[in-house]
């Protein structure tokens, strides 16, 4: 039944969904945005550590509060959410589950489509130069980063390819030269392994982020390229099964 209703929105909204709600929570930070044709409404970023449980449904219910408030000559109200997009990682195993089980329980109740974004295709929307080879790096821990390669679709857009977990001083054994390589801002990576980046000619970006408003420009754009996701089996990214919170 709802797979059906999910159907009827894409082709009524084909083009695009009119406003999204955007959640990322696979961090430290929790990130709520609303987001209407290539702007953003309103975005919150906190910086709470495991709070995201009791964050991310009151910035929500604040920011349909603000946005539906007498003073705005543009209203809006949760019946004029038609997407959802929430980060699916990788990232905080709880963090995770938290965005992606409340943004199933208001798409179920609600009848709104989702769409999951990966943080590495968050990563790669930052590119700052044009490039054949184009990866990604996320902290995994023990020493260890996600390596995603991606599959450029549009300027905006990119699809991954592969993704795997692999030592940090392997990285640059896997990145072919005169590669991009893009990684969020707080992943540590010894100078050597820089060094050695560099000397294969591979531009190495690290000032990279997250945030909600990047997801739900991100999700308007897998939307259109290929619908909604099945609400019932999104899932968050893994590779290592979970052994408690990072």
């Amino acid at each position: 039944m709802v797979l059906q209703y999910l159907s009827a929105r894409q082709v009524r909204f084909g083009d695009g969904a009119t406003m999204i709600l955007a959640i990322e929570t696979s961090d430290i930070l929790c990130s709520v945005a609303f987001w209407e044709k290539g702007r953003t409404l309103l975005e919150y970023n906190l910086e709470l550590p495991m709070q995201h449980a009791a964050l991310v449904g009151e910035l929500v219910n604040e920011g349909l509060k603000f946005l539906s408030s007498d003073d705005r000559s543009q209203k809006y109200n949760i019946d004029d959410i038609h997407l959802v997009a929430v980060s699916i990682g990788p990232g905080s195993f709880t963090g995770l589950r938290i965005g992606l089980s409340y943004a199933q329980g208001l798409c179920y109740g609600k009848n709104i489509p989702i769409t999951g974004v990966s943080n590495h295709q968050a990563l790669a929307r930052q590119r700052a130069a044009k490039s054949s080879a184009l990866f990604t790096l996320i902290e995994a821990r023990r020493d260890e980063v996600y390596l995603a390669e991606h599959e450029i679709i549009s300027e905006e857009y990119t699809v991954i390819k592969d993704h795997q977990i692999i030592q940090k001083n392997a990285v640059s054994n896997r990145i072919p030269g005169g590669a991009q390589v893009i990684c969020k801002k707080d992943l540590k990576l010894d100078e050597n392994i820089v060094n050695e980046l560099l000397k294969k000619n591979i531009c190495l970006m690290n000032k990279a982020n997250f945030s909600a408003s990047l997801l739900a420009d991100l999700g308007n754009e897998k939307y259109r390229s290929s619908g909604a996701d099945d609400l019932a089996n999104l899932e968050p990214m893994y590779i290592r099964p979970f052994a408690g919170v990072l």
